[in-house]
């Protein structure tokens, strides 16, 4: 391939990333309404931690750096969390 044309590649990658993030936030916003209607608080920290540990498992078994990929997990669960406070 080109250059270009990975270029492109990682256009479309990144629309792809995207589109999976605001479905991650759609669910989180549903995870969120159930949460409030069973009076469940919105932090779970053990449920965080093992997103965070699925995250970190998953880098190291792919070649990735895992503390890059505990970072983009971190914010995530923050972008989910700020959705769901928002929602009381």
């Amino acid at each position: 391939m080109e250059l270009e044309e990975l270029r492109d590649e990682i256009k479309r990658t990144d629309i792809e990333i995207l589109v999976l993030m605001k479905k991650r936030l759609d669910l989180a916003k549903e995870v969120g309404l159930c949460k409030i209607k069973s009076g469940k608080e919105i932090v779970n920290s053990s449920v965080e931690d093992e997103v965070v540990d699925r995250y970190r498992s998953f880098a190291e078994k792919n070649g990735m750096d895992p503390d890059r990929a505990e970072d983009v997990c971190r914010i995530l669960i923050g972008e989910s969390v700020e959705l769901q406070r928002s929602l009381r």
